[in-house]
């Protein structure tokens, strides 16, 4: 299983990015499978660098598995605990302006997966992201 290690800054971010899309086209993933991959694990990785640490030093990794149909790709970090499957929903009604900043990413990640898991192994947070290989139609 590839895996990619990183420190929790935004400068590795591009290099994390190539090396999932590469793994998705290894797997045979399609375009549009991988273009919500690929902003899926952008908010993950984001999450970990602005809140895991807190400030402090640390590491985390990527790990990526093709399995069943699904490419599963596992962001795992060893900071605070985080389970980002029970962060209520944000408030999407009303104006733009008169919402409170934040909250869409984690939608985003709970929402547009075929599967997501978490868990606490030990002290590492593993947030589990799995997307099928192929996308179905939009229906009309």
């Amino acid at each position: 299983m590839p895996v990619f290690n990183a420190t929790p800054d935004l400068s590795s971010l591009a290099r994390i990015r190539d090396f999932v899309l590469s793994c998705a086209a290894r797997a045979g993933m399609t375009e549009a499978a991988a273009t919500k991959l690929d902003l899926v694990l952008e908010e993950a990785i984001v999450n970990v660098v602005h809140h895991a640490y807190k400030g402090q030093e640390g590491t985390f990794e990527v790990e990526c598995q093709a399995r069943d149909g699904l490419l599963c790709c596992t962001v795992r970090d060893w900071g605070a605990e985080f389970n980002p499957l029970t962060v209520p929903p944000p408030n999407t009604t009303g104006a733009v302006d008169d919402r409170p900043i934040g909250g869409l990413g984690l939608l985003f990640v709970n929402t547009m997966t075929d599967h997501t898991a978490y868990t606490r192994n030990g002290n590492a947070n593993e947030l589990t992201l799995c997307f099928a290989l192929t996308q179905k139609e939009a229906e009309d």
